[in-house]
């Protein structure tokens, strides 16, 4: 991780963490909601999850390493408030290895380094839920199966419309 740029990277273009840093925040804040969901509605050997503290802080913290790599800054063009123009830093999305899937894409590139469990691996391929259908267009078979990876959705969520202030889009 140190040497890629998920410490410095946004989050996203737009939307929530589209600041330097946005995507280790957002991880993080990933990270809390998991903790607070899982132990409201509890995670342990029979959902599947025989190390629920570990599974937890990996599929929070690593369920959008796909972006790494992928956002660059750039100078555009808008008018200030007297009309006149002016030229401002923006992000765009730049995806030098595309995968398919968003989530796919993050479980594809940890199973490059690290041993996922079957829960694991499909938390993060469906984290996105409903927002990615290029992926899975109806995740409720997985959520009805794999608790874990309905409260990642969940936690992803949550981070997204209630920490960072999103519109809803990753």
């Amino acid at each position: 991780m140190k040497t890629t740029d998920f410490f410095d990277a946004p989050a996203s273009t737009r939307f929530h963490g589209a600041f330097e840093g946005g995507l280790v925040l957002h991880s993080l804040n990933v990270y809390v909601q998991l903790v607070k969901l899982a132990e409201l509605y509890g995670l342990g050997p029979d959902d599947g999850v025989d190390d629920p503290d570990a599974s937890i802080a990996l599929v929070a913290l690593f369920h959008d390493v796909c972006k790494i790599g992928c956002y660059k800054q750039e100078m555009r063009w808008r008018k200030d408030k007297n009309q006149q123009w002016e030229q401002y830093p923006t992000w765009t999305f730049h995806e030098d290895f595309a995968y398919g899937g968003h989530g796919a894409k993050s479980v594809f590139l940890l199973q490059s380094f690290m041993k996922l469990s079957p829960e694991e691996a499909s938390a993060i391929n469906c984290h996105m839920g409903q927002w990615d259908a290029t992926t899975y267009s109806n995740p409720t078979s997985v959520f009805e199966r794999n608790k874990l990876a309905w409260l990642l959705h969940v936690a992803d969520e949550a981070a997204d419309f209630l920490m960072e202030g999103s519109n809803g889009s990753t």
